[in-house]
């Protein structure tokens, strides 16, 4: 007994319900109160201070609506994850420098750092930038413990710059998000074979919008950090942070 394909018209209705299931799925998760909606839950987008990644987790649907929003959010995730990036660099290279274990404290590098210096270096902070200036001549071990602090201190102020509008800029991205259900529909009822490109972007569509909803904790989260960190080193020199805004 032959057989023969499916006419195009039915395999278009079976791709537009199942598309339509998966976007009722979708629409589901994005309510208030949902795991989802709330970033919590494992997902692509979470990412711990100290991570080695410099990259985006935000991919790319094929879709020219949806991606309109999640290019945007690519780029945010990119400062996000940069700016985790640096703090972990930063004190890796001081705690090399100092030849302290990696896993020492901030803190401890503080305290090593005014140890050492014992009286001969001071903090400078010149255009919102702490910097830690020798008064004479020091050892070479000092020197480079002290260029990887500034370094740091310099990589440190321009992430929390970096960051800075991540939380409201993020916020409306999220809000975008919401709308995605019935703007797909939408698409779908006009182009149904536009249904193949939606079911194989469902899964990345759901990851991005927890990368999205994740966003703004994480760039308050280590803004806090790199701001903490700076604060104990330029304390310990006798300076204050946040700097007092017309002092020098």
């Amino acid at each position: 007994m032959p057989i023969f394909a499916a006419p195009r018209s039915v395999r278009s209705s079976w791709l537009l319900r199942t598309a339509l299931v998966g976007l009722a799925a979708l629409a589901l998760a994005l309510q208030p109160g949902d795991a989802l909606a709330k970033g919590k839950g494992k997902g692509k987008g979470k990412s711990k201070s100290g991570a080695k990644a410099k990259t985006s987790q935000v991919e790319l649907t094929g879709n020219h609506s949806l991606d309109a929003v999640f290019k945007q959010l690519k780029t945010l995730d990119q400062a996000v994850t940069g700016a985790e990036h640096s703090r972990s660099s930063g004190k890796h290279n001081m705690t090399t420098a100092m030849g302290l274990p990696k896993d020492a404290k901030m803190t401890a590098v503080a305290k090593h750092l005014k140890v050492s210096g014992g009286g001969k270096v001071k903090v400078a902070v010149t255009d919102g930038v702490p910097q830690l200036k020798p008064s004479d001549a020091l050892p070479e071990k000092l020197k480079a413990e002290i260029e990887a602090v500034n370094l740091a201190l310099h990589d440190y102020t321009a992430a929390i710059k970096g960051v800075a509008h991540i939380p409201k800029e993020s916020a409306k991205l999220v809000k975008k998000t919401k709308a995605f259900p019935d703007q797909i529909k939408k698409e779908l009822k006009s182009n149904p074979l536009e249904a193949i490109t939606v079911l194989k972007s469902l899964g990345a569509v759901k990851d991005n919008i927890k990368v999205a909803a994740q966003l703004p904790k994480r760039s308050v989260t280590v803004s806090k950090q790199l701001n903490a960190d700076i604060k104990l080193i330029v304390t310990a020199f006798g300076g204050t942070w946040p700097p007092v805004p017309g002092k020098k």
